[in-house]
């Protein structure tokens, strides 16, 4: 492990920037996920190969040694959650960060005092069969409003929601909720259904949101902070696609064309009103390969019943392109939140590119909501990239591409992977969401620079990289975390 000061030289328009250099060595790879533990200064890193999996704890006191963590053998992922300690040391918080694990039997939270997990919970889930190659991070915690850490634990028939007491206890809540079914293969599969957050009746109280069957179920949270078990159906007037009209598959006998799918993306405030919105992703199928999403936002309304919605969105985002993800923040710091689209086209002229050269092209464009609440139908902002497909192995590597509060304004900069060894830095600018000339910084990327962090890791308020190498990094940078520290 060593520092090194990386001064970046840039010309006399733009403010230098000072990165401090960390480079960690693992042990491992960092093929897995990350997890910054704000409140105890550790960062978490986990990693795989075939016959083997890690975990470790990154201290970012200073030091920045590396503690291994023993991997409950029943485990199956990890997040952070804050507990309740029952005897904490004096001048400790009673309210404590910790690593937890979502295991077979329930959740267990670790203990770096002594190096052992603890068991908090215990209770049946989807996760029954114990994935032994891979420990990923996992949404199971939630905070619905205590301050304290809760769990939602999804099983076949229902989802099980524990909520953390005053004491550090937890009580049970069985909302009446199934897993989502594939069915149609040789062998079924089941996934969770996805949560949202939300204060749907407007009571000052945040409720849990699923969508079955293209409607919205409502779980709503009670004055003493218990919920109701079984759902209470929304008649918002925003047509959602069922499972039956998702399933595009020819076998079925529906053809793709023409068909239009309808889901959920996100309930948020879109508008900084202070009320939840609606963000609906329509996909249009051309044929199986061909497809156009847009976004269809409906903003939330004050009823004397809560929630309500326009049956038309308010605003739309429409892509002639298939997005790889989708981020939706407040980049320029006005109090609106905007869309960043990474996306590619998958027809016949991407897979012969992908043939003759390895590569196919990644489009990102920005979308802004301006102070009409609309977003324009051309993107505000556009940047290209490159996708390095290797066909041999079965693999792609995608491009550093980040958003980062670097100047601690709020406002975004725009970061760029070029080549695999230089770094550039967009700075927001009043007129345009980022400059068209860019600070450049040369030093080695990640192959696959899709488990790039961006946390602010030194309290500072600015935003910090930590760059995750795997076994199949070059030599020189194997299995190690590169740190770009914002002073």
């Amino acid at each position: 492990m060593h520092r090194l000061l990386l001064l970046a030289l840039f010309s006399s328009v733009v403010t230098a920037k000072q990165l401090d250099k960390v480079t960690v060595a693992l042990g491992h790879p960092a093929n897995g996920n990350m997890l910054h533990l704000e409140d105890t200064k550790l960062l978490a890193v986990s990693g795989f190969s075939q016959f083997e999996r890690w975990l470790s704890l990154v201290s970012l006191s200073g030091d920045y040694k590396v503690q291994p963590v023993a991997i409950p053998a029943n485990a199956q992922y990890f997040s952070q959650a804050r507990l309740v300690a029952v005897n904490p040391p004096p001048g400790q918080p009673r309210l404590q960060q910790a690593l937890v694990f979502l295991t077979l039997d329930g959740i267990s939270a670790y203990q770096p005092q002594t190096g052992q997990t603890v068991p908090l919970i215990s209770s049946p889930s989807l996760y029954r069969v114990l994935d032994k190659n891979r420990l990923r991070s996992s949404e199971f915690v939630l905070e619905l409003g205590s301050g304290r850490a809760d769990f939602l634990l999804p099983d076949f028939n229902q989802s099980h929601l524990f909520r953390q007491q005053p004491d550090g206890s937890f009580k049970q809540y069985s909302l009446n909720i199934n897993a989502l079914v594939t069915s149609w293969r040789d062998s079924p599969s089941y996934q969770p259904r996805q949560h949202y957050i939300a204060d749907v009746d407007l009571d000052g109280r945040l409720d849990l949101l699923f969508i079955a069957g293209g409607k919205f179920q409502v779980f709503y949270q009670l004055a003493d902070g218990a919920f109701n078990t079984e759902p209470v159906t929304q008649n918002w007037p925003v047509a959602l696609s069922t499972e039956q009209q998702a399933d595009q598959r020819n076998d079925a006998g529906r053809s793709y064309t023409g068909q239009n799918i309808d889901s959920l993306r996100d309930i948020t405030d879109i508008d900084g009103d202070g009320i939840a919105d609606l963000v609906v992703n329509r996909e249009q199928l051309a044929d199986a390969l061909e497809r156009n999403n847009s976004f269809r936002v409906h903003f939330g309304m004050k009823t004397v019943t809560g929630l309500s919605f326009s049956a038309e969105p308010d605003t739309r985002i429409t892509t002639d392109t298939s997005p790889i993800a989708v981020v939706i923040d407040d980049f320029n710091a006005d109090g609106r939140k905007d869309f960043y689209i990474p996306s590619t086209h998958f027809g016949v002229g991407t897979i012969i590119r992908v043939l003759l050269r390895g590569s196919a092209n990644l489009d990102i464009d920005f979308y802004l909501l301006n102070e009409q609440r609309q977003y324009s139908n051309k993107p505000d902002f556009q940047q290209n990239a490159t996708i390095d497909v290797s066909i041999s192995n079965l693999r792609y590597d995608m491009p550093l591409f980040e958003v980062a509060n670097l100047d601690g304004s709020g406002q975004k900069s725009l970061i760029v992977g070029e080549g695999g060894d230089e770094l550039r830095f967009y700075s927001p600018e009043p007129d345009r969401l980022f400059s068209r000339r860019s600070e450049r910084l040369n030093i080695k990327l990640p192959r696959d620079a899709r488990k790039v962090l961006v946390a602010d890791l030194t309290g500072n308020g600015k935003d910090d990289l930590v760059l995750p190498f795997d076994s199949q990094d070059t030599e020189q940078h194997r299995n190690q975390l590169l740190l770009l520290l914002n002073l």
